[in-house]
């Protein structure tokens, strides 16, 4: 089976397109999106209407949350004033653009999505979310230990985790006991397509692929690959600048 993640797309729609585009040539069976659709570039309405008219499932974000409910602030990341700035004014143009029907949209996003990959010799059980297990606020760093990553698995009874919400790609097998085998699980971050943060500025989505004998006791048995594509950055800056908003994430967008 080969599933590709995407998340994170801030209203990028050229980054989107880009992505949908690089896809095909993968043929994927299914594609999901692990949120934040909104907030940050300035087409959220046209971004929300394309997964919409591509059907792809999708989870709830941070940003869709606060968006779809009309909220004139929310956490978020910012690396200075400037971002910070740019935050505010951005939620505020994102609320008076943002159509009812898609607010509605929004609004009723899922937090979690479980799938089940059927196998010769067992089945494989897959989540999904935005942030974390129990918020879509919480960024599962890179760093976190195996111990938390296991405990968050363990909770909704799942082999692989699949997060988004940092913007930083990785993969971690993380070996480990149950029902007194011994057994690799998976926890991945599937990076950002709209606003990425992996050291360059090329749009990330992720390929999850296993075959029918796949087993967790082999490491290799989900291989897990980051895919990164170029868009054209600087229509994102000319679409910023046409909204108003100010040029603290230009050179972000042009350099990573």
């Amino acid at each position: 089976m080969k599933i590709i993640l995407i998340s994170d797309i801030h209203a990028n729609l050229p980054a989107l397109k880009a992505v949908l585009k690089d896809i095909e040539k993968h043929e994927p069976d299914v594609i999901y999106c692990l949120g934040d659709l909104v907030n940050f570039a300035g087409w959220d309405n046209e971004v929300v209407d394309l997964i919409r008219k591509k059907n792809i499932p999708c989870l709830q974000g941070n940003h869709d949350e606060g968006i779809g409910n009309s909220k004139d602030y929310f956490p978020y990341s910012f690396s200075n004033e400037a971002q910070k700035e740019f935050g505010i004014q951005s939620i505020r143009l994102a609320n008076q653009q943002i159509t009812s029907i898609n607010r509605n949209y929004l609004q009723n996003l899922p937090f979690l999505f479980k799938i089940e990959m059927k196998g010769a010799y067992s089945n494989i059980r897959l989540a999904m979310v935005h942030g974390s297990t129990t918020s879509n606020l919480e960024y599962v760093q890179e760093s976190t230990n195996d111990a938390y990553l296991l405990e968050m698995m363990d909770s909704i009874d799942v082999d692989i985790l699949c997060m988004g919400h940092t913007h930083k790609p990785w993969h971690r097998a993380i070996f480990c006991e149950s029902e007194n085998k011994k057994i690799y699980r998976h926890a991945i971050n599937v990076g950002s397509v709209g606003k990425p943060k992996q050291g360059n500025n090329k749009a990330c989505y992720t390929i999850i692929q296993t075959d029918a004998k796949a087993i967790l006791t082999d490491p290799m048995a989900i291989q897990v690959q980051f895919e990164f594509v170029s868009y054209p950055v600087k229509s994102v800056i000319k679409k910023i600048e046409a909204n108003g908003l100010s040029d603290a994430y230009h050179h972000f967008l042009l350099h990573g």
